[in-house]
């Protein structure tokens, strides 16, 4: 849409500078002026043919081919001064439609060049006679030509610098700024050469060569000027691209900082891994070949009652040495994948915290579990996964809560959510680390001396598990005066159609 826009603004500018030019052109041979050119002497019909030669040589700015400069100002000018302003337009006309047939400039163009130098020489050719310049030149008229040259000058750039800002988008205070630094000096010396120019054409025009020995100097710093704006757009555009470089490697550098960063927090990881998982082994371990030792070394000298300590004690070192390894081995599985999602069987979450509360008091048997599921709570979720969580939670409830407190499990509904809610009277997660108590290889009670064993894993297998089917597992606020921790695993509820029902009772039979 931009491009659109812009494409319409350039052609009905360019449309309009060129029926403006050429009406003023008409207007002047309409007056009778074109007379003054097809009858003039040999001098100006010299000046004539220079102007077209010169303007034949024209230098294109900004390597676009919008802009172009030449020299032929300068003998349109000294055509101003001897002859008047339409001979002075009529032939920068013709020089600018010879030159633009020779480069095989496109017609609009064309028109455009027409149009501009018709109606930039009537301007200049406006403010020359109305500060009161006059034929034949003299001395009292250089303030008049300065004015005219200056008009002329400032209204080329006005004229051209608009359609490259409407072809191009450049800043046009910018080009405008930048023309004045660099073209102003060979102008000025340019248009100081038309009256001389003027007097060598009237006086002896076989000396005109070498007055054209100036031009070709004028020539050559309009050509150093161009050539000095290619090099400062070449310039312009490699510091853009080094800017654009340095933001990329400035941004390459953040992202390789973010990763050493991170290597560098999982080799902290893996130190803590490795410092957590020999000291937690190497308990159960210790225990496991100590009894093992004892009842090879000593089996005939230990009573039966000995022995069976000793037995018993293997067996609850080698139990706890696997549920460690286990912890590990899923904990690894987590950090590879998540737990697949599939299609996940509709199950009861009540009944679930039921069997969940049934094995915490199988396995923590002087611990009292008060269980609280009313209703039914339909959900889907894979029933071992939802089993590990409650079973994850509430052997961390039995662990940190004083002996002889109760643990208390909930089933109960929050919406559209099932909340199977563990809460333990221990001394409960301080509000900051309610999230870091989540992540691997955490315990708040990480010194020597704490009081529960593991690794750190549980509570990030559960909530995994937990986000592996739909829920969500996270800190609560205790309900009840004087309890400790709350963890509350959250689930979806689902509406159980008669098959899920019925497959449901199927698999708990």
């Amino acid at each position: 849409m931009i491009a659109r826009r812009r494409s319409f603004g350039l052609h009905a500018y360019v449309l309009t500078v060129s029926a403006v030019g050429l009406c003023l052109l008409a207007l002047l041979a309409a007056r009778g002026d074109l007379a003054t050119v097809l009858d003039g002497p040999a001098s100006l019909w010299l000046l004539v043919a220079c102007l077209v030669l010169s303007e034949s040589f024209r230098l294109l700015l900004f390597g676009q081919g919008t802009q172009a400069t030449t020299t032929a100002e300068a003998f349109a000018f000294a055509i101003l001064l001897g002859w008047g302003i339409a001979p002075a337009a009529f032939a920068l006309v013709i020089g600018s439609v010879v030159a633009d047939l020779l480069h095989r400039v496109a017609p609009e163009k064309a028109l455009f060049n027409a149009g501009q130098y018709a109606l930039l020489m009537a301007m200049a050719g406006g403010v020359y006679e109305l500060l009161g310049g006059g034929r034949p030149f003299g001395t009292a008229d250089l303030p008049a030509l300065g004015a005219a040259a200056l008009a002329y000058y400032l209204g080329n750039l006005v004229l051209v610098g608009a359609v490259t800002t409407l072809a191009h988008g450049r800043d046009f205070v910018a080009d405008l700024k930048e023309c004045l630094r660099i073209e102003a000096a060979p102008y000025a010396v340019m248009f100081g050469l038309a009256p001389v120019l003027l007097l060598v054409a009237e006086r002896n025009a076989s000396l005109l060569p070498l007055v054209l020995l100036p031009m070709i100097a004028v020539y050559l710093a309009l050509k150093a000027a161009v050539e000095a704006r290619e090099h400062q757009a070449v310039a312009e555009l490699a510091a853009e691209q080094a800017t654009e470089l340095a933001a990329e490697q400035a941004r390459l550098a953040e992202i390789e900082h973010s990763l050493v960063e991170k290597l560098q927090e999982s080799d902290r990881l893996k130190d803590d891994l490795l410092a957590t998982v020999s000291h937690e082994l190497r308990t159960p371990l210790a225990g496991l070949l100590g009894a093992l030792a004892t009842l090879s070394g000593r089996g005939d000298a230990l009573s039966p009652t000995q022995r069976n300590q000793l037995v018993a004690m293997a067996g609850r070192q080698g139990t706890r040495l696997r549920e460690l390894i286990e912890q590990l081995l899923l904990a690894a599985r987590f950090e590879h994948a998540r737990a697949e999602q599939g299609d996940r069987p509709a199950v009861d979450a009540a009944i679930l915290a039921g069997q969940a509360a049934a094995a915490a008091k199988v396995s923590h048997p002087l611990r009292t579990v008060v269980l609280d599921a009313s209703a039914a709570l339909p959900v889907r979720a894979a029933p071992e996964a939802l089993l590990q969580v409650l079973g994850n939670l509430l052997d961390n409830a039995a662990k940190y809560s004083p002996d002889g407190t109760p643990i208390r499990l909930e089933a109960s509904r929050a919406g559209a959510l099932a909340v199977l809610a563990v809460e333990d009277a221990g001394p409960g997660v301080p509000r900051p680390e309610r999230d870091r108590i989540f992540e691997r290889f955490t315990q708040l009670d990480s010194g020597a001396t704490r009081r529960a064993g593991g690794v750190g894993l549980g509570l990030y297998i559960a909530r995994q598990l937990a986000q592996a089917q739909g829920g969500e597992l996270l800190v609560g606020e205790p309900v009840r005066a004087g309890a400790g921790a709350r963890f509350e695993l959250r689930l979806p509820l689902a509406d159980l159609t008669s098959e899920d029902v019925l497959a449901y009772a199927a698999s708990t039979r």
